[in-house]
């Protein structure tokens, strides 16, 4: 597929917000709960940056990158699903990249596009130029940067994971793809995909390519699918993400079969066994854990068996309640961004 060619956007720290400009050059003066960064460098993939800079914010602290989905943006991803409240709590710095409908008009990151999901490439160019920005602004950990992602924003983030693995210590994918799934298996499947996302990108549905429409391309073997993430890594890292895959069961847009392709992904690539050591059941979800040789916690699943495609929230939680519901973030009973904070041991 040929990669879409998009405007480099000009360096513009003229135009940002003056509360923006605080944020970012650390000058002192009120801060918004969500500030628009116009000048974070490199954008070759044309998105756009926010952050979410807690009360308590100090040098060394964590960053945490969050992804949505499609038909969303950043101001409808960060209080809904809890994120905001839990950067204050624990404290860490929140950094919110955002499609353009001018890019993909459902607002999905594209994932799927070899011009866009491959290392200094497009949108994960973009994402990388982000990320560093807010390092040298914000004086975060460069040890401790994290990244989530739901549906598209969740296949984005296995994206990042697979094109930087250095760069992050944790990843959580909701409702996402495995890295490298759009790729064709045959000639028909070749043309499949460039119809859906190629010819008619804006209008289909970009988790089709991975097993949706009742036409199952997700089946690879653990081999293949660590092959796509070591080719895109180029060397393997001292030490994997830790990764953290959620996947509802009744989900009508992202086939939940996905879940095993992408645990079988993750364990084959860190050189782990695809058999869970630990289980145990929250209500209606089951978590699974993975440990390596050495008995570390590196990977652990999710199920939850009456959710569909949104990430999990507690809006009646106790003690803290957790986000509260909104277009593809339902209240299950289940804090995900608490529980994936607790994974990457963020929080006690």
């Amino acid at each position: 597929m040929a990669a879409v060619q998009r405007p480099i956007l000009p360096r513009l720290s003229a135009l940002l917000l003056p509360a923006a400009v605080s944020a970012v050059l650390g000058a002192g003066g009120p801060a918004l709960a969500l500030e628009p960064v116009q000048d974070f460098g490199d954008n070759p993939g044309d998105l756009r940056m926010y952050l979410h800079r807690p009360a308590g914010i100090r040098p060394g602290l964590p960053l945490v990158v969050a992804l949505h989905g499609c038909t969303q943006s950043a101001a409808g991803f960060d209080d809904e699903t809890g994120l905001a409240a839990l950067a204050e709590e624990v404290p860490f710095v929140l950094l919110l990249p955002e499609q353009q409908p001018r890019n993909m008009a459902r607002r999905c990151f594209r994932w799927y596009d070899a011009g866009d999901n491959r290392p200094g490439q497009g949108e994960s160019a973009s994402i990388l130029s982000m990320i560093e920005a807010a390092i040298e602004s914000e004086k975060v950990d460069p040890g401790r940067v994290f990244i989530l992602g739901l549906s598209a924003g969740g296949a984005m983030t296995a994206v990042m994971m697979a094109n930087y693995p250095d760069r992050f210590a944790g990843g959580a994918i909701v409702a996402g793809l495995p890295y490298g799934c759009n790729r064709p298996v045959s000639a028909f499947d070749f043309f499949w995909t460039w119809y859906h996302h190629g010819a008619a990108a804006d209008g289909a549905d970009a988790a089709y390519a991975c097993g949706i429409g009742g036409i199952d391309r997700t089946d690879r073997d653990a081999e293949e699918w660590a092959g796509f993430v070591l080719d895109a890594a180029g060397q393997a890292p001292a030490r994997w993400p830790l990764v953290s895959l959620w996947q509802g069961a009744a989900d009508p847009t992202v086939d939940p079969a996905n879940l095993r392709e992408l645990t079988e992904q993750w364990t084959a690539v860190q050189g782990i066994d695809a058999i869970a050591d630990e289980q145990r059941a929250f209500g209606s979800a089951t978590r699974e854990r993975y440990l390596d040789d050495e008995g570390n916690l590196r990977l652990e699943t999710w199920t939850l068996g009456s959710l569909g495609h949104a990430v999990p929230i507690d809006a009646d939680g106790e003690p803290e309640s957790c986000g509260f519901e909104a277009a593809h973030i339902d209240d299950a009973g289940l804090c995900a961004v608490r529980r994936i904070a607790e994974f990457w041991r963020l929080t006690p």
